[in-house]
């Protein structure tokens, strides 16, 4: 069994946390982790033949990691294609949402979309605040002001990383408490006030993430 790491941008995250996620994961389960691979490269600017990945797939390697993002999140048909060849030979096993994927359910839509749909939601997510602080700063820029953060605008947190995982929780009714918890666990430590910020500063504090086939057709 290997343990993947695909980390997209060093400057802003490193792959400690996924590591971490990853060897929590195999511990429960008690799963031997064989070899480590960790890559640093974005999968939204290259193809998935390009990377790492795609050798440990023709070499028919079971896998971890720590969500399903880390095999790509932008691009959908190839999402699913490396899903489908993986649990073709082995497995894959994603450790926030401790769920494992193989030719036994490979098939089962509820769980495909589900994992699915928390990668394009958190795809989503980063794209709008890529977005929103780009045309903040021209905004800002254009009337002869600071290009620093100003009030009420979104700042990047530890827990967006954990998004996934969160999601999984918040579909699995988990309450927030216990979501809290389940991240001290995992070593994420938040305090309770800033977690719900969070929630809130992100549009789930009263939301079940709910994810449906067609998002991806539209």
């Amino acid at each position: 069994m290997i343990g993947y790491i695909r980390v997209s941008d060093t400057q802003k995250a490193d792959g400690e946390s996924q590591r971490e996620a990853i060897q929590a994961y195999a511990a429960k389960r008690g799963i031997q982790i064989s070899d480590w691979i960790e890559e640093h490269v974005s999968a939204s600017k290259t193809d998935l033949s390009e990377r790492k990945l795609s050798s440990l797939i023709t070499s028919q390697q079971s896998l971890i990691v720590s969500d399903i993002t880390r095999l790509g999140r932008h691009k959908v048909m190839e999402l699913v294609g490396a899903i489908g060849q993986i649990a073709s030979y082995g497995e894959l096993h994603l450790a926030y949402n401790d769920t494992v994927i193989s030719s036994e359910n490979v098939d089962n839509a509820e769980i495909i979309f589900t994992v699915i749909g928390q990668s394009f939601a958190s795809a989503v997510e980063a794209q709008k605040r890529s977005e929103r602080a780009k045309a903040g700063h021209a905004r800002r820029k254009a009337n002869g002001l600071s290009s620093g953060r100003q009030k009420g605008q979104k700042v990047k947190s530890k827990l967006d990383e954990h998004t996934a995982f969160i999601l999984n929780l918040l579909d699995t009714k988990n309450s927030k408490a216990e979501i809290l918890r389940k991240l001290n666990e995992r070593g994420v430590s938040i305090s309770r006030s800033r977690f719900y910020s969070w929630l809130e500063d992100r549009g789930l504090h009263n939301k079940k993430a709910e994810f449906q086939a067609d998002m991806f057709f539209e």
